[in-house]
């Protein structure tokens, strides 16, 4: 067992998802639901839930943060981010098919838009195969 195993399972709770999620590349990032039913003591299912949550709330922090910068006021953005599926973002991160920073620069854009009344730009990226 090498050191990170160790003390992640040491921690409790959102400190130690992030101590699993330590270096992990999108290969990785499949497999760590194994990891966390282990760390919490859950089935697979709960696991898994447990994991896009973890990248939900992730997710959420980065838009209002990017938000934010952008000039964005809070209640502004719990508003518009209903509309986001955020947590379809979410689940593609935690299967390893999408890196958290595209989920967020794909979900702005998405905000973006909302946020001009519809108007789209042309965008050659989407969050989603």
């Amino acid at each position: 067992m090498d050191n990170k195993q160790i003390s992640s399972k040491r921690l409790r709770g959102r400190s130690a998802i992030e101590a699993a999620h330590a270096s992990v590349t999108g290969e990785d990032e499949a497999r760590l639901d194994a990891t966390i039913s282990k760390l919490y003591g859950v089935k697979s299912d709960e696991a898994a839930e447990i994991h896009i949550n973890y990248h939900i709330d992730k997710i959420l922090e980065s838009l209002a943060r990017r938000a934010g910068d952008n000039g964005m006021k809070r209640q502004a953005l719990a508003e518009r981010v209903q509309h986001l599926d955020v947590s379809g973002a979410a689940s593609q991160v935690a299967k390893g098919k999408l890196t958290e920073a595209a989920a967020v620069d794909a979900l702005f854009r998405s905000l973006s838009t909302i946020e001009r009344g519809g108007k789209t730009i042309d965008d050659r990226f989407s969050i989603y195969d």
